[in-house]
């Protein structure tokens, strides 16, 4: 059961991005090449390239919410800065370690060069540095004014993007934080940084109670921004329109903003045929690390790149059901230790005194 007052809305579309990624990891691992055409393989990359959007999105709101969470307990700016830079670094933490137990558990080490692959910047060392920055807004004094800078900074690295991805930097990792080419990365600050940026912005509305219509609109609004920019004379030079385009990122976030309403309208008694949808939602995290090993790890090496279209959505399902079955245990794992800390608690105060 869900916790009182909390936002079913924002659980779901977590489990949601959850769906997302599972479907595009495990399809784009598993299908034969000759399935990466037409209609259905557009669809699905559509669906899947909505994963990382949704996360950095959410990210950034759920930091802005839970500071507002902090500051209605009595937290100062200082306080609740360093709450979120702490969070924000236990995520980069998280990022490293993962491929450094990789390299480790799986001899990585016999491989001259593997090594590379630990600092490697992926989807969450993206999160969590973008929350890095947007932590530091914590430090303003007025709501409104955290709000306007988050918004100003989405807005210039969307319009910076191009820009930085123009420039010719050294191959340096830390430098891939700001853009990298393939196969170096496919994730980084410019501009996936606008998501969570942006998510930061509108959890002012998230916070005000604004109705499912006023999101709707402003995702209606940013996409129709972005369409009708993409139409105009480009200001820059040659650029990847799918990959660094401002306009390319209004439309996504414009999807993403819509999504949060639409699952407004959705009411709450419906939780109880989603639970399902939000407990996935809740372990995200953990569902990073399933739909990266099983489809692309060496688990499931004889299925890469083998599958038809029809095997490949079986695929896909199976590999939700994988995914649902580790949230479950991981859930109820929380639960047992969540009891057996109620119990601890409560022991000494049932013991008589002597």
């Amino acid at each position: 059961m869900a916790a009182p007052g909390r936002k079913l809305w924002l659980d779901w579309q977590r489990g949601l991005a959850v769906l997302f990624m599972v479907e595009w990891h495990t399809y784009d691992s598993w299908r034969a090449d000759a399935v990466a055409n037409g209609f259905s393989h557009t669809a699905l990359a559509i669906v899947g390239g909505f994963a990382a959007p949704s996360f950095l999105y959410m990210a950034g709101l759920s930091q802005v919410l839970a500071d507002g969470a902090l500051e209605r307990k009595g937290l100062g700016r200082r306080e609740r800065c360093v709450h979120a830079l702490r969070r924000a670094g236990w995520l980069l933490g998280v990022a490293y370690l993962y491929p450094l137990a990789k390299y480790l558990l799986f001899g990585g080490f016999r491989n001259p060069g593997a090594w590379h692959g630990i600092l490697r910047v992926d989807v969450l060392h993206v999160i969590a540095a973008s929350l890095l920055l947007s932590a530091l807004l914590t430090a303003l004094p007025r709501p409104a004014l955290r709000t306007a800078a988050a918004a100003l900074a989405a807005l210039a690295v969307a319009f910076a993007a191009p820009v930085v991805a123009a420039w010719k930097h050294p191959e340096l990792h830390l430098l891939d934080y700001l853009y990298c080419e393939a196969p170096r990365g496919i994730f980084f600050l410019f501009p996936w940084a606008v998501f969570s940026f942006a998510g930061g912005a509108f959890a002012r509305m998230a916070r005000a109670g604004a109705g499912p219509a006023k999101w709707i609109g402003a995702g209606a609004a940013l996409f129709a921004f972005g369409w009708l920019c993409d139409k105009l004379p480009s200001p820059y030079g040659p650029h990847n329109f799918w990959i660094t385009s401002p306009y390319w990122v209004a439309m996504r976030l414009g999807v993403v903003v819509a999504i949060s309403g639409l699952l407004q309208l959705v009411p709450e008694r419906a939780d109880r045929w989603l639970a399902w949808l939000r407990m996935m939602g809740r372990h995200s995290l953990l569902g990073y690390f399933v739909s990266i090993e099983l489809p692309y790890g060496f688990w499931s090496q004889p299925l890469h790149k083998q599958l038809g279209l029809g095997a490949s959505l079986a695929a896909v399902v199976a590999m939700i059901a994988v995914t649902w079955g580790a949230s479950m245990l991981s859930e109820r794992y929380d639960l047992w230790k969540a009891g057996r800390a109620r119990r601890a608690e409560a022991r000494p105060a049932a013991t008589p005194a002597p």
